[in-house]
């Protein structure tokens, strides 16, 4: 009887953290509340299937380098545009998030994916925060296999997609820590924009051909269109992934060059500052809505695009 009384009152003590978390989250992180709103708003698509809706997915870079009031501006209005960034995703993350939005009714006519190159081909995940908000639980075993994830951290996937306490606790750790001991906050920002090391010219080539195909596919499956958009940054081997786009005959944005920009046009050597976010937009969103009309007049996907 005491054992029973005792699982009792440990599960209601783990629902009243859970349900104070899912509370008080968003409340205390404006990370978490964007994210929240947004994961919303993109669930909504599924209830308007006659709206040309374009969703815009991607990591940090997407968040900071593209002005959405100044695209949408720019974009026939009879578009609904609608954005969701997650900080810090790669491309397992996307792959098996876009599974999941799909899983869930969510039928926008074109995807675009804005990521960090080195993200794009990078074979691991965010964690346990993906495992909320972006993984079916049915397809966590595979996303641990593709991550090279172990059981113990595979378990916590599990765990971490049923409670946003135990996805989210990293990102309250840092929270709180940044609030008590800012520079721990420019510190870890420093470790996550440091240089990839390099990786070979044939390697990008071979990794993205799969996945941009793997993508391809997947938005196919959903009658939608698919289109990455590169975004300004140093580095990585630029005509490896034209090339791999042309190959699997995906749509390809490429509106500045590797390495074409100073760094005064970026905020910390990897974000683009407000007035770079506004040139780039600026840039791409001619060609992107050139784009969008030849898939309507078409009715199909067209090969790789670059202005």
């Amino acid at each position: 009887m005491h054992v029973v009384a005792l699982l009792a009152a440990v599960l209601f003590f783990i629902a009243c953290i859970e349900a104070s978390t899912r509370f008080s989250f968003a409340r205390l992180s404006r990370v978490e509340s964007r994210i929240k709103t947004e994961h919303a708003a993109v669930l909504k698509l599924s209830r308007t299937p006659s709206l040309k809706s374009v969703l815009l997915v991607g990591d940090s870079l997407l968040l900071e380098d593209v002005n959405m009031n100044l695209l949408a501006r720019t974009l026939p209005s009879s578009l609904h545009l609608q954005r969701f960034p997650i900080e810090q995703t790669s491309y397992l993350d996307w792959l098996y998030g876009l599974r999941r939005i799909f899983s869930e009714g969510v039928r926008p006519s074109t995807v675009i994916l804005c990521l960090n190159p080195n993200s794009f081909i990078a074979s691991g995940i965010l964690g346990d925060y993906s495992a909320y908000y972006l993984f079916q639980a049915s397809e966590i075993p595979a996303v641990a296999k593709r991550a090279r994830y172990e059981l113990t951290p595979e378990s916590s996937l599990f765990f971490a997609h049923y409670s946003l306490f135990y996805a989210g606790r990293a990102a309250l750790r840092n929270f709180m820590l940044n609030r008590v001991y800012p520079a721990y906050g420019v510190l870890l920002h420093n470790l996550l924009t440091r240089p990839a090391p390099p990786v070979s010219r044939d390697e990008v080539l071979r990794i993205c051909e799969a996945r941009f195909q793997e993508l391809q596919r997947l938005c196919a499956s959903q009658s939608a269109h698919f289109i990455y958009l590169m975004p300004p940054g140093f580095g990585i081997r630029e005509d490896a992934i034209v090339e791999a786009a042309s190959r699997a005959q995906t749509s390809l944005l490429v509106p500045v060059h590797t390495n074409a920009w100073p760094l005064d046009k970026f905020r910390d050597g990897f974000h683009l500052n407000e007035a770079g976010a506004r040139e780039f937009t600026q840039i791409f969103s001619p060609t992107l809505a050139a784009l969008l009309r030849s898939f309507e007049e078409t009715g199909h996907e067209i090969g790789a695009a670059r202005p």
